[in-house]
Parts: structure tokens; C-alpha cells; sequence
């Protein structure tokens, strides 16, 4: 009972170490639990809303109808064919609607009831951004109908309108589910396939198979995409390897600042009190109960810093996924999943990883005998290994003086170097993010397109384009080395202004020649003068280029070459284009669009992204310089308690409080400088 009085009075009176480790743990505990069980509960709800829903593996269009019972058998897999049509409900404003399905890629009621012949559902982010409501009328194609609820699709739980977009506009684009009658009863309906196997191993091969068996039977493949290359899916597995990737790191840089704190302070603690520690022993206490009595310290502050954040986390974690799957990407989700085991981790791992290194410093700083204890002989400043081999006798007083403060308490050092770094890296990830966005709109999309809207077409057209618009092709491949990822290679005009390149000198490239951006040469470690073996996505033809050179653009991963050139390699009529560029509207008879772009709409996302993602920004920014503001004061306050003598000695030999502050503070500086580096 004395001693558990005596460490609560330490507590108290050494308010701000204590304070600083006990945050620490906090946020690290904090982060533990509520990421962590964010990330498995985001994991969890995509995999139930893909495995109920029936998620595709692929999503493809052919030139003709397909035997689809012959194909289910021969390949082992559920196929079912859905209706599309993209309808414009207001200028500007999009919703691209779907046929129900019953097999492959169904949809999932997250609000109202489920659908009738007379009633439509609406992806909840479309229906919030523009004021749509259950029970409202919504007007598609001269039939009225009713909004019975909201629903989500596995393939479409990030909803952007294609692949080359990289931010979604709710306000502007959406998705709808109506029957299968009232789908095809509307005009420029567009067919194609979703396909699912029912082996789970080797998917790439089977879709390989798949492939080559419709082209052998004659039916040309004019569009197919892998689910893995599907952004409104791939986007949520990627968010999830980022919040598992953070809720280790964070926290896992937290601890070890208080892990280097509590052994700073205990450390500290025993040699101010080695001559109380001498009597104890003399008075017959064993060193179990000193050991427990300093281990009390670590056990405290972890366990209630670790107790509070595991709660704090958990009440972090409903706010997250409501988030995650009400704002970026709606799924249905009856309930949260609270894993008991992941909260004792988060609970139980500061307190372990604090008291194993308190125990360790203690053990190691009681080894001497009561009479050393209370002579203090255990602590006499000894030169060290680094110190001996520096040769500090070659420097002046004011240098010597300012290197032995730092390589005579290297834990002291180190807390400060590492907490540096720790705060450098939070501040800078911040600055990174928030500077890849801008860049990616300022140097890459703004930079590299000088358009205005963007016309893809369903098929090949040769007649000449409109006045004013400019006609390109293009084809999406796989390259041979790195099959699980595929990127475009489009054909422009030599003479084109619509496409600016840059090389990596910020001279001007003319796509008269095999132009890679850098982008994808880095992910796939190619330069100038290599070759690129491709394979063709819809026909499985192989393609072999030699890169000419690589532009510096942040727009995308794509290959560009000359439009004759890239219709000659693929075989089509040498004039042929699959889609146009212009700076004016264009209007088109019939469904003869896939889909159509605006750079402005583009740019307005990336903008709205740019605003949305600022917030967070800046509070980690904040976060970033609070804690290295809070470890400069803490090691100041211990550099001045271990310093009271010398700093007195050098007041009474009549330094001036500025030399004293440049021999003891100032010594911190190239630490600081080194951690910021």
C-alpha cells in the first residue's frame, strides 16, 4: 500500500512525462481497435454482399447472341445476360440502368422495398445528391414510375461511369435497377454478359479458356473486363489493404515513442532514487517487490491508456463504416461486427510491450548491491564506445560539451530522433497526399488532355468524323508479364493537339511514335528502346511494341501510338476510330455510344475530391505537428531535470542565459534537423 501511495504521487507530480506516454498509448490502442476491426468489418461486408450477390468475374459483349445454357456446361459457370441503357434524366445528369438479374451480379435492397413492374431503385449516392426520395415518381422513357427503395450492385459499389474515370459524381451519374420487361422496352438498350465460375482457383485461365472458346466458334469479343480490373470493385479491396496497413504502422510508431519514454523515465526514476532504493534493500526488501513497485508505473499508464482507447475505438468504429459504406461505397450492412479478440490486442499490447520493457531497464539498473545503490557508483559518467571513438578532444568546449550531451544519453536521443521522424512522416504524408491530388489534376489531367468531351463508340466507325472533332482508337491489353492487371494502348492523329506530352525534360513529345507514360513504365520497370509483349483482351492476340520513349504524365497508365500504326497491328481498316474528341457537344442517332466524357464533369470531381480529402488532411497535418511539439517539450523538460547542476555551475562561473541555452538546448538542434531530413 506505501508504495502504490508513493507511485501515485509520482504520477502526480511528474505530470507532463507521464501525460505524454499516456496519450501515446491512447491514440496507439485507439488505432489499433478501430481500424483494425473497420477494416476486418469492411472486408467482411464486401465479401457477404459479393458472395449473396453473386459477384462476376468477368463482364463482357459479343457480336452475337451466345448459347448461354452450352456455356454454363462446358465451362462450369453461372452466365446470365442483363439490358443496359444509359438515360439522361436532366442535362448533364445520367442514370445508367439495369436490367434485374436473377444469377450473376443481383442487386441488393439497402432501403424501401424491392422491385415491381412499376417501380425503380436507385443507388442511394444518386438519390441523396439529387433529391430523390422513397416514394417520389421518376420519369423513364414516357412511364412513370415509383422509387421503392435504394439498392447497391457488387459490380458497381464505387460508381463511376467507366474505367478512365477516377472520381464519382453523384450528382451527375448514377445507377438504377428496373425489371427485365421494362429494360427492354426501352430504346438504345445495349446487351452483355456477366460470368461467374464455379471453380474458385485459377480464374485467369478459366476466363483464358473461356475467351478462346467464343472466338474458335466464330463470335468476336468486343468488350471484356476482369473483375479484378474493375475499378468500382478493385477500389474497396484497396481501401481495405490501406486501413490494415495503417492500423499497424500508426500505432505501431506510437508505441515504440512510449516504450523509449517509459524506459527514459524509469531509468531516470531509479537513478534520482538509488540511494532510497540502497536503504530499502538494507532494510530487507527483496527485489521482487521493488521490481513490482517500479513496474506498477508502466502497468498503470498502459493499463488506462490502453482501457480507454480500446473504447474510444470501438466507438470509432460505427462512425467509420458508416462512412465508408453510406458514402463511398454503399453495400448493405445489417450490423457491425465487434471482435472480441481484436479489442483484447488492442487492450492487452501496450500494456505487454510497455511492461516488458520496463522490466527489463528495471532488472538491468537493480543488479547493484545496496551499499553501490547508495553511493550512486552504478551511474558515474563513463565515457562510452561512440564517445571514445569521436576523439572529442580535437573540438572546442561549446562542440565537446554539445556531443557528449547527446552520445551519453542515447535513449534520450533516440526518443528524440525517432519522434521526429515519427512526426516528419505523419506531417509529409499529409503534404504528399494533398499535393498528388493537385498534381494529378494540374500536371496530369488537366496537362495532358485538351478536350472537352470524349464520344467512345460501340463499334469501329470509318466514316469521316464530324468538323471540329478528332478520331482515335483504342484497345485494352494485358501485358505477358503481369497478366492480373490490363491498361490501354490508344492511336491518336500524329499531329494531334488533343493529347500533350511531355518527356521526362519537359520537352514536348509528338505521338508519331510508341509513347509510354511513366506511370506505367515504372509498374511495369520499362524504359526507352524495351519491348512490351501485350495481350489483346478481346481477342487474345499477341502484340509485341518496342517503347520509343516514356512521357512524364500523372494522368493514367496508357500507351500511345499512331493511329494508322495501332489500326495496321490490330488489323482494322486503316481509318477506322472507335471514338472522337471535340471541344463542342455532339449528338448521335441511335445506341451507337459506350459512353461519353466530360473533362470539365472530370475536372469538378477531382476538384470536390481535392475539398473533401482536405479536412482530413489537415488534421493530420495538425495531428503531425502537436506531437512533435509535445516531444520537444518533453525531452526539454528532461534535458533541463538531468542538467540543474551543470546548468547551476555554469550560472555561478557567470554564463549568460543565452550560452547556457546554446551549450544545453541547442545541442537538440542537429537531432531535430536529422529527423526532419
Amino acid at each position: 500500500m506505501i508504495f502504490l501511495h508513493r507511485t501515485l504521487r509520482t504520477l502526480r507530480e511528474d505530470k507532463a512525462w507521464h501525460l505524454g506516454a499516456f496519450f501515446m498509448v491512447l491514440i496507439s490502442s485507439m488505432l489499433i481497435v478501430g481500424m483494425t476491426i473497420a477494416a476486418r468489418n469492411l472486408e467482411t461486408i464486401f465479401d457477404a454482399f459479393s458472395t449473396n450477390a453473386v459477384l462476376g468475374d468477368a463482364e463482357f459483349s459479343t457480336d452475337a447472341e451466345i448459347d448461354i445454357a452450352s456455356l454454363e456446361g462446358g465451362f462450369d459457370a453461372v452466365i446470365e445476360q442483363r439490358g443496359v441503357v444509359d438515360y439522361a434524366l436532366q442535362p448533364d445528369v445520367t442514370l445508367r440502368i439495369f436490367a434485374e438479374n436473377a444469377k450473376v451480379n443481383r442487386h441488393a435492397l439497402i432501403q424501401g422495398q424491392d422491385l415491381d413492374d412499376n417501380s425503380i431503385l436507385i443507388d442511394p449516392l444518386f438519390a441523396a445528391a439529387n433529391d430523390l426520395t422513397i416514394g417520389d415518381r421518376v420519369t423513364i422513357g414516357g412511364k412513370e414510375y415509383t422509387l421503392a427503395g435504394t439498392m447497391a450492385l457488387p459490380n458497381y459499389i464505387y460508381i463511376i461511369r467507366s474505367r478512365e474515370e477516377l472520381i464519382n459524381d453523384p450528382q451527375a451519374f448514377g445507377i438504377a435497377v428496373l425489371s427485365r420487361e421494362n429494360v427492354d422496352a426501352l430504346p438504345d438498350r445495349s446487351v452483355s454478359y456477366a460470368v461467374r465460375f464455379n471453380a474458385r482457383e485459377g480464374i485467369h485461365a478459366q476466363e483464358l479458356a473461356f475467351k478462346a472458346y467464343l472466338l474458335d466458334n466464330g463470335i468476336e469479343v468486343t468488350h471484356w473486363e476482369s473483375v479484378e480490373n474493375n475499378a468500382r470493385v478493385s477500389y474497396v479491396a484497396l481501401e481495405v489493404q490501406t486501413l490494415s496497413t495503417m492500423s499497424k504502422v500508426v500505432p505501431g510508431m506510437l508505441l515504440a515513442l512510449s516504450v523509449i519514454l517509459i524506459g527514459i523515465m524509469l531509468n531516470r526514476m531509479i537513478r534520482r532514487e538509488s540511494v532510497v532504493i540502497g536503504a530499502l534493500y538494507a532494510l530487507g526488501y527483496r527485489r521482487a517487490e521493488l521490481l513490482r513497485h517500479y513496474l506498477l508505473y508502466p502497468l498503470l499508464i498502459a493499463g488506462a491508456a490502453g482501457l480507454l482507447g480500446a473504447l474510444l475505438g470501438l466507438a470509432m468504429v460505427n462512425p467509420m463504416l458508416d462512412f465508408f459504406t453510406k458514402t463511398v461505397f454503399p453495400m448493405p450492412s445489417d450490423a457491425y461486427a465487434f471482435n472480441a479478440v481484436l479489442v483484447l490486442i488492442g487492450l492487452l499490447t501496450p500494456v505487454i510491450v510497455l511492461c516488458a520493457a520496463a522490466y527489463v531497464v528495471v532488472v538491468r539498473l537493480l543488479r547493484a548491491g545496496p551499499a553501490d545503490l547508495m553511493k550512486g557508483v552504478t551511474w558515474s559518467e563513463k565515457q562510452n564506445v561512440i564517445e571514445r571513438a569521436l576523439r572529442l578532444d580535437r573540438f572546442n568546449f561549446t562542440t565537446k560539451f554539445q556531443i557528449r550531451e547527446q552520445v551519453r544519453s542515447l535513449s534520450r536521443t533516440g526518443f528524440l530522433l525517432f519522434g521526429v521522424v515519427v512526426a516528419t512522416m505523419l506531417l509529409l504524408y499529409g503534404l504528399t497526399l494533398q499535393s498528388s491530388l493537385d498534381y494529378m489534376l494540374d500536371e496530369g489531367i488537366s496537362a495532358l488532355y485538351n478536350m472537352k468531351f470524349e464520344y467512345v463508340f460501340k463499334d469501329l466507325r470509318t466514316e469521316p468524323p464530324p468538323p471540329g472533332a478528332e478520331k482515335w482508337n483504342g484497345i485494352y491489353v494485358t501485358p505477358q508479364a503481369q497478366p492480373m492487371f490490363s491498361f490501354a494502348i490508344v492511336g491518336v492523329l500524329p499531329e494531334t493537339d488533343r493529347i500533350r506530352l511531355k518527356d521526362r525534360s519537359g520537352n514536348m513529345l509528338v505521338p508519331d511514335k510508341v509513347v509510354i507514360t511513366n506511370m506505367l513504365a515504372d509498374k511495369l520497370r520499362l524504359d526507352q528502346g524495351d519491348e512490351l509483349r501485350v495481350v489483346s483482351d478481346t481477342d487474345l492476340k499477341e502484340y509485341a511494341l518496342r517503347i520509343d520513349a516514356v512521357a512524364d504524365s500523372a494522368a493514367g497508365e496508357f500507351i500511345f501510338m499512331p493511329l494508322e500504326a495501332l489500326n495496321q497491328m490490330v488489323g482494322a481498316p486503316a481509318a477506322s476510330y472507335i471514338g472522337l474528341w471535340t471541344d463542342a457537344p455532339l449528338t448521335f442517332s441511335g445506341d451507337v455510344l459506350s459512353s461519353t466524357k466530360s473533362m470539365e464533369a472530370v475536372e469538378a470531381g477531382m476538384r470536390n475530391l481535392i475539398n473533401q480529402s482536405g479536412v482530413m488532411v489537415y488534421t493530420l497535418m495538425v495531428a503531425a505537428f502537436v506531437l512533435g511539439l509535445i516531444i520537444i517539450f518533453l525531452v526539454t523538460g528532461l534535458i533541463i531535470q538531468e542538467n540543474k547542476i551543470t546548468i547551476s555551475l555554469f550560472k555561478v562561473l557567470g554564463y549568460r542565459p543565452k550560452e547556457v541555452n546554446r551549450l544545453i538546448l541547442d545541442s537538440n538542434t542537429p537531432v531535430v534537423i536529422l529527423g526532419y531530413l
